[in-house]
């Protein structure tokens, strides 16, 4: 499949970003590796480069590379190392606190019929 694929409904730019972040999980991008430029990536995928900033804002976003104004691109992290977003661990809590409470509700059930 070639990205950007026009018939997903996604934005390109996630496209993109989705296509980076796997080239960095498989290994062909590695930590410490510096990104091709803009203009090359935006020839690759034949989009603007404008597209590609917003695909590197995602990936910036999200931990998994940084850019050095006059150094370039590079890859940080890799996804297995990024933490959760606040919001996301948050959740998850609340998940993990209502499992709890449904356990002990469960346990209360049982042994109400148990009598």
């Amino acid at each position: 499949m070639s990205v950007p694929d026009f018939s997903d409904p996604r934005p390109a730019y996630l496209q993109i970003a989705d296509d980076l972040r796997r080239e960095v999980t498989e290994g062909q991008l590695k930590v410490g590796e510096r990104l091709p430029a803009r203009r090359q990536l935006a020839q690759r995928y034949s989009v603007a480069v404008e597209t590609i900033r917003r695909a590197l804002d995602e990936l910036a976003r999200d931990g998994l590379i940084s850019t050095q104004s006059t150094r370039g691109t590079y890859v940080v992290k890799t996804p297995d190392q990024l933490e959760p977003p606040a919001e996301l661990r948050q959740v998850m809590g609340e998940v993990r606190r209502l499992t709890e409470r449904l356990v002990s509700l469960e346990v209360r059930v049982k042994e109400l019929e148990d009598r």
